[in-house]
């Protein structure tokens, strides 16, 4: 493949983006009409698209991602969010930026538990951010806390992305989910350390709670609320995680165990109604329908650009520079930012994944560490203007006062830090990698 053909791909792929195609008949589209036109028998490139079905639907690890889907909407529709910020919002109100670090507590604890990040964006702005703007927080610094925190299920396992990862690089995704868990809370940490470091340096911009309103609830009432609301999402993090640590579940079997986990928390908190299932199921299809056209779609674009050779392309160009593996690795990296700022992150993971693939291998860098830097990278898509999904899924149920120039200010900070992150994980590797090495039956 030529540099000229290559950037034609992608320039005609941004193109019908940026005008508003959905982004699995876009891939799907380029797909067959690029490898229509340069293979010469188009009979060929349909056969291939039909291969990409079986295959997907051959992909037996897949069968988790709609029991963790189920499992996440279940506990959506259970009240274990408006449980966690009762209690956290009392716990934690008297701390200076306290509410800001209850939303974060909440959201890693929601990651844990869901994967979901819209589900975890939309909850917590309907319940976080008004609660933060009425106690006098600064608009940007609660929004901002909302849509980082929010976008934590997509590296804390049960992530979807991990699972796509996992099955599209033939990489253990038990592994990848261990791997996930200190880098996903070393990003939680960090986004905590930064609301107490400013809020200590301006107390306006998150207040504590007054004192009068701490008092007026018993201590013991709040130990109880807090309980109540945590053990149960904690005990089913252990399950589901403690499970594939041990080797006893693979992946799949441990999605079938939070799913009936998270019927149990529903009916502990009273809301395992017919219509919660029902609404569950049919939240279930919509999503894994949605998220599986996306990968057939990638899936045959990432085929058709291999079979025509970019693949190998990319891979000369960025061997052939001769520059440190370190910083191959930094373009790669900052090739996802820039990506992130365009294109949805499952089409990112699909179209890239292939192409660096290859490339990470001749480096000598281990798969899973690579895997979790790209996950971390692929986060910040979610909050790279101007196609920054957590923004949009935030000013859905914002107030008229907070405006969308306000969110886009807002998530500046949040991406530096999971700049940051990421940084550390490559100085301290082990941050990924110790824990896949723990395992039993590794």
């Amino acid at each position: 493949m030529t540099s000229a053909l290559l950037i034609l791909i992608f320039v005609a792929v941004l193109i019908l983006l940026l005008v508003g195609h959905p982004l699995a008949f876009t891939l799907g589209a380029m797909a067959i009409f690029f490898g229509a036109i340069f293979w010469g028998q188009q009979g060929d490139v349909y056969y291939m698209f039909a291969q990409s079905v079986a295959r997907l639907m051959n992909q037996f690890v897949y069968v988790c991602a709609p029991l963790f889907v189920f499992m996440a909407c279940l506990l959506e529709r259970s009240g274990v969010a408006e449980n966690l910020f009762g209690s956290l919002y009392i716990a934690m109100g008297g701390l200076r930026g306290g509410l800001a670090v209850a939303v974060i507590l909440i959201c890693t604890m929601l990651a844990a538990s869901t994967g979901i990040i819209g589900a975890s964006i939309t909850i917590m702005g309907m319940l976080g951010l008004p609660a933060m703007l009425k106690s006098g927080y600064d608009a940007k610094l609660a929004s901002g806390t909302i849509m980082a925190g929010g976008c934590l299920g997509t590296i804390i396992p049960p992530s979807i992305i991990l699972i796509i990862y996992g099955a599209e690089a033939q990489l253990s995704i038990a592994k990848l989910y261990m791997g996930g868990v200190f880098s996903g809370l070393l990003l939680s940490g960090l986004y905590i350390a930064y609301i107490l470091v400013r809020c200590y340096l301006d107390p306006k911009l998150g207040p504590a709670m007054p004192q009068e309103e701490r008092r007026a609830i018993r201590t013991g009432k709040k130990v109880r609320m807090v309980l109540f609301s945590i053990v149960p999402p904690i005990a089913l993090i252990v399950a589901v995680l403690g499970s594939l640590f041990a080797g006893m579940a693979t992946p799949t079997e441990a999605a079938a165990v939070g799913a009936i986990g998270a019927a149990a928390i529903a009916a502990l908190y009273r809301r395992l109604t017919w219509t919660v299932i029902k609404e569950s199921c049919y939240s279930t299809i919509q999503v894994t329908a949605m998220v599986f056209w996306i990968i057939l779609g990638a899936s045959m674009f990432t085929s058709v650009f291999l079979g025509l050779g970019g693949g190998g392309a990319v891979k000369e160009i960025m061997l052939g520079l001769g520059l440190s593996r370190y910083v191959i690795l930094g373009i790669m990296l900052l090739t996802l930012l820039v990506l992130g700022c365009f294109i949805d992150c499952y089409g990112i993971l699909l179209m890239c994944i292939p192409i660096f693939g290859p490339i990470v291998q001749e480096l000598g860098f281990d798969p899973i560490w690579f895997a979790l830097l790209f996950t971390i990278m692929i986060q910040s898509s979610y909050l790279s203007p101007p196609f920054a999904y957590a923004i949009f899924f935030l000013k859905a149920v914002t107030p008229p006062e907070v405006k969308t120039t306000d969110l886009w200010q807002a998530v500046l900070p949040w991406i530096g830090l999971q700049v940051a992150a990421l940084i550390l994980c490559i100085i301290f590797p082990g941050i990924i990698t110790w824990l896949p090495e723990q395992m039993w039956g590794k």
